[in-house]
């Protein structure tokens, strides 16, 4: 496929040009570009009021976790299987050290 991206020192209109869709770009020509589109972005926008900008940039009002309700954090107390005398089936975890020193969790319902 044909890779469109935004060639140094040409205008801001996407060209075709010979990279491979599939291939990345090196982190210095990434950061290049990324600085230019900035660069033109706080030229565009700078002092602009918030009500002016496009709405992808506006401000989006977010919940405030003040107001959010209040979590239980202890409600796993009152599950029945965290109960005392509890006779179904629980987890079983155990760490195993594997003879080329690595180690794994396994866990096993009994």
């Amino acid at each position: 496929g044909i890779c469109y991206c935004l060639r140094l020192g040409s205008s801001t209109v996407p060209e075709p040009c010979f990279h491979t869709a599939g291939s990345k770009m090196a982190d210095e020509d990434f950061s290049v570009v990324r600085s230019i589109i900035e660069d033109k972005l706080h030229q565009e926008f700078y002092n602009v009021p918030t009500k002016d900008l496009p709405p992808r940039m506006q401000p989006r009002q977010l919940p405030n976790l003040q107001d959010a309700f209040k979590i239980d954090w202890d409600d796993w107390k009152n599950w029945e299987w965290m109960q005392p005398g509890w006779k179904g089936v629980k987890m079983h975890s155990q760490c195993v050290i594997n003879s080329d020193g690595s180690a794994e969790i396994r866990s096993v319902w009994k």
